[in-house]
C-alpha cells in the first residue's frame, strides 16, 4: 500500500502487542469519524433545504456530531502515537487497555443523552445550559457530562502512562523535554541522550493532557453535585472557564498528537529529519504553556471574564504562530523540499494535512484578533477555522500514519490509483471549508437551525465537496481493507518480523 524507502526496525513481541491495541485504537476512531461526517452531511443538507430536519433534531445531531467528531478524532490520534513510540519507548499494553475502555465509555453516555434524553445543547456543554434545557431533563446533561469526564479520565490515563514510560526512559521530566541539550553549550555530548521529535511531542502533550483531566474532573465533579442537590450553585464563570479550558485543550491537543505523528513519518518518505534540534526542542516546551493560554480569545464578548484573561488570549493566540509556523511547518516542509520523496497516499495526505493546519491557523489567527472576534466569532467563520484544523490537519495526518502502517505492517503496496483519492479527499476538504469561510465572511451564523433563504447557497455548493470526501474516504478503504487482515496477523504471529 505505500512506498518504504528506508530500512525500518524490527517489531519486537511487546512492540506488536501496542500495535495491536494501537490499530483498534485508529480503527475505531476511524469509524466514528465515518459515522460523524455523515450526520455533518444530514446538517448541510438540511441548510441546503434539500433534506428538512427538525430544530430539536437538528441541534441533537450537531451535539453528537461535535462531541464524537472530537472524541474519535483523539482517539485516533492516541493510537498513531502509541504505534509511533512503539519503536522507541516500551508501552503498557495494561495501561492502554485500560485508557481505551475508560475513554470509550464515553460513547454510551453520550449517545444515551441524546438519543434517549433528547439533548440538544451542543458539544460546549458550558454551564448552565445542560441542566436547564426546555427539551430535555437534568439526568440527560449529567450523562453529557459524565461522557466528557470520560473522555478526560480516559485521555488523562493515557498520557500518565506515557509521561512515566519517557521521564523513566530518560530518568527524569528536564531530559524528557530536552532541558540538558536545549540549554548546552556547543556540539552536544556524546553521552547526552537527547530525546526523538516524536518523543517530545508526546512528553508535551501528556503533561497539557493529565492538567486537561484534572481540570475536566474539578469543573465535571462539582457540577453533577449541584445537579443532584448535595452542594450550593458554583460560580458560573469558574464552570465556563474551567469548562472551555478542558474542551479547548482537547481539541488542540488532538492537533498536537497528529503533528507528532508526523516525525515519525517525514523520515521514513523523505529520507531526511528524525533528528531532534534546539528549535524543535523549544517548540515543543513552548507548545505546552501555549495550548494551555489562549482559552480566552472564545470568550471575549463576555463583559465579566476579568481583563487580564482577555488580555492573555489575545497575546497567547498571536504568540503560538512563529512556533507553529517557523519551526514545525517550515522545518518539515524543508525536509521534503528536494527530497526525491515519492507521492504516494500517505505523502499526499500528509503534505495536505500541513495546508490544512495553515490556512486553519491563519482563519483561527484572524478569529483571535479582538476587533474581527466581534465581528466573526458567531458566524461560520469559526466552524470553518477548526473544520479545516480537523478535516484537513488532523484527520490527513493520522490517516497518512493508519495507511503507512497497515501497508507497512500487512507488506502490501497501494494501488496506483489510490493516490487519486488522497487528492479528491484535499480538494473535497479544501471546496467543503470554503463554504464555511464565505458564508461567516457573509455573515452567516453559526448554530441556527434554520437558515435565511439567502444563506442557503453556501450549503448547497458545499454538499457535492461532502460527497467527494465520501468517495474518497471509500475509496481509500477499500484498499486499505486489502491489509488490514496481513497486518492484524502480522502483530499476532508467534514470531517478530523484519520490514523489508
Amino acid at each position: 500500500m505505500n512506498a518504504r524507502p528506508l530500512e525500518s526496525p524490527a517489531y519486537s513481541q511487546t512492540d506488536r502487542a501496542v500495535l495491536r491495541v494501537a490499530l483498534i485504537y485508529m480503527l475505531s476512531g476511524f469509524v466514528i469519524f465515518l459515522f460523524m461526517g455523515l450526520l455533518g452531511l444530514l446538517m448541510r443538507l438540511h441548510h441546503a433545504g434539500w433534506y428538512v430536519l427538525s430544530p430539536d433534531w437538528f441541534y441533537r445531531i450537531m451535539t453528537i456530531h461535535g462531541t464524537g467528531m472530537v472524541a474519535g478524532m483523539l482517539q485516533a490520534a492516541m493510537g498513531a502515537m502509541a504505534a509511533a513510540l512503539s519503536r522507541s519507548v516500551k508501552l503498557s499494553v495494561r495501561w492502554l487497555w485500560a485508557a481505551y475502555f475508560v475513554y470509550s465509555l464515553s460513547v454510551a453516555f453520550l449517545l444515551y443523552a441524546v438519543l434517549i434524553g433528547r439533548f440538544a445543547g451542543a458539544w460546549t456543554v458550558l454551564d448552565p445550559l445542560p441542566f436547564s434545557g426546555r427539551t430535555w431533563d437534568v439526568w440527560a446533561g449529567a450523562m453529557m457530562y459524565i461522557g466528557a469526564l470520560c473522555i478526560g479520565l480516559g485521555f488523562a490515563i493515557y498520557c500518565l502512562h506515557v509521561f512515566l514510560t519517557l521521564r523513566r526512559k530518560y530518568g527524569g521530566i528536564g531530559t524528557a523535554l530536552g532541558w540538558r541539550y536545549l540549554f548546552s553549550r556547543g556540539p552536544a555530548a556524546a553521552d547526552l541522550r537527547v530525546p526523538q521529535p516524536v518523543e517530545l511531542a508526546a512528553m508535551a502533550v501528556s503533561i497539557v493532557g493529565m492538567i486537561t483531566g484534572l481540570v475536566g474532573a474539578a469543573v465535571v465533579l462539582p457540577l453533577l453535585a449541584d445537579a443532584a442537590g448535595w452542594i450550593a450553585p458554583i460560580n458560573k464563570l469558574y464552570s465556563k472557564n474551567f469548562l472551555m479550558f478542558f474542551g479547548h485543550a482537547v481539541a488542540n491537543l488532538t492537533i498536537y498528537l497528529a503533528v507528532g505523528v508526523v516525525y515519525a513519518l517525514i523520515p521514513i518518505f523523505t529520507g531526511r529529519g528524525g533528528h531532534t534540534s534546539k528549535l524543535i526542542v523549544l517548540a515543543w516546551n513552548l507548545t505546552i504553556v501555549l495550548v494551555m493560554t489562549p482559552i480566552s480569545h472564545h470568550l471575549y464578548q463576555d463583559f465579566s471574564q476579568p481583563i487580564g484573561l482577555q488580555i492573555l488570549g489575545q497575546v497567547a493566540s498571536w504568540s503560538i504562530v512563529p512556533e507553529v509556523l517557523l519551526i514545525t511547518i517550515i522545518g518539515s516542509l524543508s525536509h521534503i523540499y528536494r527530497s526525491g520523496m515519492r507521492w504516494s497516499v500517505p505523502s499526499i495526505l500528509i503534505v495536505t494535512g500541513f495546508w490544512g493546519w495553515v490556512l486553519g491557523g491563519i482563519a483561527a489567527v484572524i478569529d483571535a484578533a479582538i476587533p474581527a472576534n466581534n465581528v466573526m466569532h458567531n458566524t461560520l467563520w469559526v466552524p470553518g477555522h477548526f473544520h479545516t484544523y480537523y478535516l484537513l490537519g488532523v484527520t490527513s495526518f493520522v490517516w497518512a500514519y493508519l495507511y503507512y502502517l497497515i501497508g507497512d505492517l500487512g507488506d502490501v503496496h497501494e494501488w496506483a490509483s489510490s493516490k487519486i483519492a488522497a487528492w479528491l479527499y484535499g480538494v473535497g476538504g479544501v471546496g467543503f471549508v470554503l463554504m464555511f469561510f464565505f458564508a461567516g465572511a457573509d455573515s452567516v451564523p453559526r448554530r441556527y437551525a434554520v437558515y435565511l433563504s439567502g444563506w442557503k447557497i453556501y450549503a448547497e455548493i458545499a454538499v457535492p465537496f461532502v460527497v467527494l470526501i465520501g468517495i474518497s474516504l471509500l475509496w481509500l478503504m477499500a484498499d486499505m481493507s486489502r491489509g488490514i487482515g496481513r497486518a492484524w496477523q502480522a502483530i499476532s504471529s508467534a514470531e517478530t518480523r523484519q520490514t523489508p
